[in-house]
């Protein structure tokens, strides 16, 4: 698997950033938005490797997604905004349009570790 993600372009005069990342393996969902703020679909994926930065996903290749959506991580009740920046075959690679706290990623990393999904 690729280590594609969440490295956009850097826009003039800024600097491209990378962040230690985590191999996670947990199921997640992504939710396309449609009207009004209403979440329009629902598609499963899988959750592969985490940042603070961005995450990248295994997702059926035959799925069309907009650029921008939100992701669900199973056993967290947060709505994470991405933004697809890699996308071969049944690599997905997202920026989060916010930097996820260290301790959101803590959390994350002892929930896997405690179901003994590592």
């Amino acid at each position: 698997m690729s280590m594609v993600m969440h490295l956009a372009e850097a826009k003039p005069g800024q600097l491209s950033t990378s962040h230690k990342h985590y191999y996670i393996e947990r199921p997640c969902r992504i939710l396309v938005i449609g009207q009004h703020l209403k979440t329009k679909t629902k598609y499963q994926c899988l959750l592969r490797h985490i940042s603070i930065g961005g995450a990248m996903l295994d997702f059926n290749a035959n799925i069309l997604l907009p650029k921008h959506f939100f992701l669900e991580i199973d056993g967290f009740r947060e709505e994470i905004g991405c933004s697809q920046v890699h996308r071969y075959n049944f690599e997905l690679g997202v920026r989060f349009n916010m930097q996820l706290a260290p301790e959101f990623i803590s959390r994350l990393i002892r929930m896997n570790f405690t179901s003994g999904l590592l």
